[in-house]
């Protein structure tokens, strides 16, 4: 759908435009034609006609501007687009044109852009996480990846909201041979932005884990953990 594609980033509703006194640099992209446009031209003569109905479709909107100094975006021979100084006021007329296929405002005379909103994302964090047994030294041992989804602006911002989970997950109990036991974590595996933003209010700040699998390496004495006991207590 054609669109002013970041009236947000100015405070502006599409309907105040028309009203408007103010120029603003604008970038103007070209409407692109689609493979169908070119569906009946052997293969090796496609890119060609694209090429060609891209430079038509430059040149009427060229036509179709005011005088001034403006700058091609693209190539010559494949044009993208036209950046120019222009009246706001004109921005919806030139949304209407079938040369256009979307309008980016890159500077507003009079106004300045509204600071970022962090929006929240959908992210996938796979962590590894050993099950660690007080003074075990050899052996197998268990590793546990877990696959969590948590709402973050980014991806380093999710990896840090997950810490405290992580310490709290890691909290030591005593297993039935009266040994500490805890489920510590090792490291990040990887992370993926999923395709679900409108999931992200709702998760909880712990994240959402998803899934769980444990498997078996060999123990070594930098896998040990080894808190060392205390004195038993007086009397």
């Amino acid at each position: 759908m054609k669109a002013i594609l970041n009236l947000t980033d100015w405070g502006l509703a599409a309907t105040e435009l028309e009203k408007m006194d103010n120029y603003a640099v604008v970038r103007l992209s070209l409407a692109y034609p689609g493979y169908q446009a070119v569906l009946a031209y052997p293969p090796a003569e496609r890119r060609r006609r694209l090429a060609a109905l891209l430079r038509a479709n430059y040149r009427a909107l060229a036509a179709a501007l005011p005088p001034g100094e403006r700058k091609k975006i693209g190539s010559h021979y494949r044009p993208a687009g036209i950046r120019q100084r222009l009246p706001v006021w004109q921005l919806p007329a030139l949304l209407k044109l079938a040369a256009v296929e979307g309008v980016w405002l890159e500077e507003v005379e009079g106004l300045a852009p509204k600071p970022p909103v962090a929006t929240l994302k959908c992210w996938s964090i796979k962590a590894r996480f050993a099950v660690q047994i007080e003074q075990q030294k050899t052996g197998l041992q268990t590793v546990e990846e877990r696959m969590l989804l948590v709402a973050a602006p980014d991806e380093e911002a999710a990896r840090q909201q997950l810490r405290p989970a992580f310490a709290s997950y890691a909290e030591p109990y005593l297993n039935a041979d009266g040994y500490l036991v805890r489920w510590q974590f090792e490291q990040f595996l990887d992370a993926y932005e999923v395709e679900a933003g409108a999931l992200a209010g709702q998760l909880p700040a712990e994240g959402l884990e998803v899934f769980s699998e444990t498997k078996s390496r060999r123990l070594t004495s930098a896998r040990a953990w080894l808190p060392g006991w205390p004195a038993p207590p007086a009397g």
